[in-house]
C-alpha cells in the first residue's frame, strides 16, 4: 500500500493509474497478515493477554507485515525514495515491536502458573495469594503424593476462572475446599 496508493486495471473505467505488476501478490499477503492478526485475537485467551497461539500468530502478522515491508523496500527498484524511507521506518517499528510481544509472550508462558515442577507451582498459588500459609503447608507436605499435581493445576484453573467472572465466589470457594480435601 506504500507505493501503489489508488490504482486500477481492466474493467470498464479508464484509470488515471495503472497498477504495478506484482499488486495482486502484495494485496494477498497484506490480507494474509490481517487475517493472521484477526485470528489471534479469536483464538487468544482474555484478549491477548494470557499466553498462547493467540499471541504467537499476533506476533507473527506483526512481525511479518514489518519484513514484508522491509523487503518490498530492499527490492523494489520502482519505489520513490520518500516512500522506500517510509517503508523502512515503517519495517523498523512493525519488526521489533512484533519480535518483543513474541518474545513477551514466550517468557510469560514460561513463568505462566500451572507450568514447571510442582513445588514451582506450588509457590505460586502461595504467592498470588490463592493459598492460605495452612493450605500451602498441607500443599507442600503432599507434594510427592499422586495427585498433588493434578489438585494444583485444578486450583489454578479455578482460579482463573474466578478471576474472569465465570465462577461466584462462593462456586469458588466450595470447589477449592473439594480441590483441597
Amino acid at each position: 500500500m506504500l507505493n501503489i496508493g489508488s490504482c486500477s486495471s481492466g474493467g470498464p473505467y479508464v484509470s488515471t493509474r495503472t497498477c504495478p505488476s506484482g499488486t495482486i501478490w502484495w494485496t494477498l499477503l497484506l490480507l494474509g497478515g490481517i487475517l493472521l492478526w484477526v485470528a489471534g485475537i479469536v483464538v487468544s485467551r482474555h484478549g491477548l493477554a494470557q499466553p498462547g497461539i493467540g499471541q504467537l500468530l499476533w506476533s507473527l502478522g506483526f512481525a511479518g507485515l514489518g519484513l514484508l515491508v522491509l523487503i518490498k523496500a530492499a527490492v523494489q527498484d520502482s519505489m520513490a525514495a520518500d516512500i522506500r524511507s517510509g517503508a523502512y521506518i515503517m519495517s523498523g517499528v512493525f519488526i521489533p515491536m512484533g519480535l518483543a510481544f513474541g518474545v513477551g509472550a514466550l517468557l510469560r508462558r514460561r513463568r505462566t502458573p500451572g507450568t514447571g515442577t510442582p513445588r514451582a507451582h506450588l509457590r505460586r498459588l502461595r504467592d498470588t495469594g490463592v493459598l492460605t500459609p495452612a493450605e500451602y503447608d498441607r500443599l507442600r507436605a503432599a507434594i510427592a503424593e499422586p495427585g498433588t499435581a493434578d489438585r494444583l493445576a485444578v486450583l489454578q484453573r479455578l482460579t482463573d476462572d474466578n478471576a474472569s467472572g465465570l465462577l461466584t465466589e462462593r462456586e469458588y470457594a466450595d470447589r477449592k475446599s473439594a480441590a483441597l480435601a
